[in-house]
């Protein structure tokens, strides 16, 4: 009992991280990776996603804003994720501009990540993948289409065992399509830690082609999930998930 409690002391005051959790699919914290969970684990899950954090097409009145996520995800297969999010956000009330503003609106959307290679001995894991799969017949370089967290992206993953101790290594590319996130196009990767001592936790630095991110992450009892993530060393993402594996 000590340890755990150890361990939520630890976290909180290094601000939590896992993965996309906050759109449901395996990763680092913003980058993708080629790992996925077990087969048949579902999540559900809530975050508080920061300004730095969110695509910069999400704007009001040319400023960024901190909101609020919130979604559903399974890992249907060894080789496939799914996933689907909302994230709120902000606008004129009505639509018109003498109105006030608040999160009066929201952008759903669907992700799925394939991995059509397993880790091996000698080789990575490979994946691709796609967030907001429901304009696929609209990406648009423009700036009108509601496309905020589409991203197109290829990666590979690969783990080590150090002294009990695991170290991965990830690496890849990802394309937003709207020309307002460009900024997040390009190349993408990071390291993941799980100590010896409790491997349910994990420490992650990251590239996300813009900005370097830190976290750490735990899955306590099976079940919950916690998760956050300090972006460019100044704004705090943080969120919780549960977590259950299906036996199928």
């Amino acid at each position: 009992m000590q340890r755990i409690v150890f361990i939520l002391v630890l976290l909180f005051s290094i601000n939590l991280g896992y993965a996309q959790e906050y759109h449901g699919t395996t990763g680092l914290l913003h980058v993708p990776s080629a790992d996925t969970a077990e087969p048949g684990t579902f999540r559900g899950y809530m975050f508080i996603l920061s300004s730095h954090f969110t695509p910069d097409q999400q704007q009001i009145e040319g400023s960024k804003y901190h909101t609020f996520s919130y979604g559903i995800g399974i890992t249907a297969f060894s080789w496939l994720e799914l996933s689907y999010s909302a994230s709120l956000l902000k606008m004129h009330k009505n639509g018109r501009k003498n109105e006030e503003i608040g999160y009066f609106n929201e952008d759903r959307r669907v992700n799925v990540k394939l991995r059509p290679i397993k880790e091996g001995r000698w080789w990575p894991s490979v994946a691709i993948g796609m967030d907001d799969v429901g304009r696929f017949n609209r990406i648009s370089e423009g700036n009108n289409v509601n496309n905020y967290y589409q991203n197109i992206y290829f990666v590979l993953s690969k783990h080590f065992e150090v002294k009990g101790s695991e170290l991965g290594i990830h690496a890849g590319y990802t394309h937003y399509p709207s020309k307002r996130n460009k900024e997040r196009r390009g190349v993408v990767g990071g390291l993941t830690f799980r100590p010896s001592f409790f491997r349910p936790l994990r420490f992650v630095a990251e590239y996300d082609a813009k900005y370097v991110n830190v976290g750490a992450d735990a899955l306590l009892w099976k079940h919950l999930f916690l998760q956050g993530c300090l972006t460019a060393g100044r704004s705090v993402t943080v969120g919780l998930a549960y977590h259950y594996t299906i036996p199928y």
